[in-house]
């Protein structure tokens, strides 16, 4: 398994994928998405932004989804208490398999090792089980319940926070 950068064939690849309820998974459906913004950042800076980026996650050259990163700041002033968030989406016949608990370790690494942050976070639907697992496997810390924090399916859903801090990284 391995992460590159997107290209623009790939986009074709995460509309196909991940433009659909059963594609996406429930706790991942947020209703159609705009991939023109995707191509364009391809284009602009591939992906690997200052504030976000994201890469394919590949097994062998098989692309089989992706991960994201973005800036969040929402604990004080950002140029004092930015850190990254993670999310990942995996091709529906390639989940189950440990393939997004090694993508997001490939991540957390990559991050890590290029980047000065010192704190990486993610969030997850309370119902999706799987992802808290593979969160709690990696090393990631439960820090709550975001009460009522995400509009999907046509109601509000509680979110629940992880973390992972640097000197915690042991991978």
């Amino acid at each position: 398994m391995s992460l590159r950068k997107l290209g623009l064939e790939d986009i074709d690849l995460l509309e196909a994928n991940f433009q659909s309820v059963q594609g996406a998974g429930e706790a991942q459906w947020f209703g159609f998405w705009d991939t023109n913004k995707l191509r364009a950042r391809v284009g602009q800076d591939q992906l690997i932004g200052n504030a976000d980026g994201a890469l394919a996650v590949c097994l062998g050259e098989q692309v089989i989804g992706k991960v994201d990163w973005f800036t969040v700041s929402s604990w004080g002033r950002a140029n004092t208490s930015a850190c990254w968030e993670v999310a990942i989406g995996i091709f529906a016949q390639y989940r189950g398999q440990g393939h997004g608990t090694q993508a997001q370790k490939m991540l957390v690494d990559y991050l890590f090792t290029h980047y000065p942050r010192h704190r990486i976070q993610a969030t997850t639907a309370a119902e999706n089980a799987a992802e808290q697992k593979c969160l709690e496997k990696l090393g990631f810390t439960r820090e709550g319940v975001i009460r009522q924090a995400q509009w999907r399916a046509g109601a509000w859903h509680d979110q629940l926070i992880y973390s992972v801090l640097r000197d915690e990284w042991a991978h």
